[in-house]
């Protein structure tokens, strides 16, 4: 532990003077840390720029803004689900221990809930409430200010997170192969039928205000928001992983057959780029020109919003979670065999030759890097996706 700190102080002091002078003063070559643990939560970085990332083996990571490992705090179950920064600045996040947890973004335990049923998807917020799913086939809301659990039943599994519309309507996929619509009043308003599990694939609102989401039925759907289909484009494999739109339209998102597609906001093929594994991880917009994902073949992906390979990046071991951008363009990745790598904005730029303030790129580079050990974990549960 006191050397994952060091490291990763030495990481952050460049992150951090980068973001202050802007200057680019970090390594050109990624810092990979090997913590030794599974990671499936993806992280997230918070206002105050600090890192949290949770881990399969039941412990929750807090650095602060001078880079040091400031607070862990270990559940009693599993932790697959994403932190999340919620609007007073807190850090949220559920546990297969059956409890939701609060804490402050230094990682000081505030409280914690019980709403019954292990606790997969991240939260959001509704009004004066937080909401996530459970495993007992609930919608789970929170008034924090009147200390009140109430939920909206559903059927099966809720594994996927929710996501809030712009007329703040709830959006959330189940095992039971629907996707719930609830209102700010926490009334079920309407739902939208699939073939398959909506495991994990969060609900997207597009600019022209459909929503995409993808299922175990090998489709990407798109509906309006009164639950009407648009239009479904199909893969060759099930969709575990959460679409995107980029700012030139285009959709973005993995399959269980191996590619990562491309699609107009029409639902036509743009392109698709093949991976050596199935394609679990969500994508994440690095600029508006380039998209980073990854692969359960152990690489990010880095694809331009056309769908062409500009350059992949072997990270030791397979990508479950979505990469994150942080804001001084640094790429992080976390595998389920426990290593952290930092892809600093230098190394992006020299390798992908992309101009960071432009938005641009001009060329393809190839990277050379040596495989790494065999993943430490299997394929745990949930029809081998884990």
């Amino acid at each position: 532990m006191r050397n994952l700190t060091i490291i990763l102080f030495v990481f952050l002091s460049f992150y951090l003077k980068a973001e202050q002078d802007g200057s680019i003063v970090s390594p050109i070559q990624p810092t990979v840390i090997d913590i030794g643990e599974t990671f499936y939560s993806t992280p997230v970085k918070t206002s105050d720029n600090n890192i949290v990332i949770a881990s399969h083996h039941k412990q929750l990571y807090f650095f602060n803004s001078g880079g040091e490992l400031v607070n862990s705090y270990e559940t009693k179950g599993w932790i697959h689900a994403t932190p999340t920064e919620l609007g007073d600045g807190s850090i949220g996040i559920g546990s297969y221990d059956g409890y939701f947890y609060f804490f402050d973004n230094e990682g000081n335990f505030n409280e914690k809930i019980r709403p019954g049923g292990f606790i997969f998807t991240e939260p959001v917020e509704l009004g004066d409430n937080i909401a996530f799913g459970t495993n007992k086939g609930k919608v789970v809301f929170y008034d924090r200010k009147a200390s009140e659990l109430s939920h909206v039943k559903v059927k099966r599994i809720v594994h996927g997170s929710p996501m809030v519309t712009s007329d703040s309507t709830l959006i959330i996929g189940s095992n039971s192969k629907k996707l719930y619509f609830i209102n700010s009043d926490k009334e079920l308003v309407n739902t939208f039928k699939t073939k398959g599990w909506i495991m994990h694939s969060k609900p997207f609102q597009l600019q022209d205000s459909s929503i995409v989401v993808g299922s175990y039925d090998k489709h990407l759907y798109c509906i309006d928001k009164s639950g009407n289909l648009k239009w479904k484009f199909k893969t060759g494999g099930r969709i575990h992983s959460s679409p995107i739109q980029t700012p030139d339209g285009t959709i973005v998102f993995g399959s269980f057959d191996g590619y990562i597609y491309t699609l107009t906001a029409e639902g036509e093929l743009v392109n698709k780029v093949k991976t050596g594994k199935m394609v679990v991880s969500s994508p994440a917009m690095i600029n508006e020109s380039v998209v980073v994902i990854g692969s359960h073949d152990k690489h990010l992906y880095f694809i331009d919003t056309q769908g062409n390979l500009l350059d992949k990046y072997n990270a030791g071991g397979k990508i479950f979670s979505s990469p994150i951008a942080l804001p001084c363009g640094t790429v992080f990745c976390c595998t389920t065999n426990g290593k952290l790598s930092f892809l600093s904005p230098e190394y992006i730029s020299q390798n992908l030759r992309i101009d960071i303030e432009a938005d641009t790129f001009t060329t393809q580079a190839e990277i050379n890097h040596q495989e790494d050990n065999p993943d430490l974990i299997e394929e745990l549960e949930l029809e081998n996706i884990y």
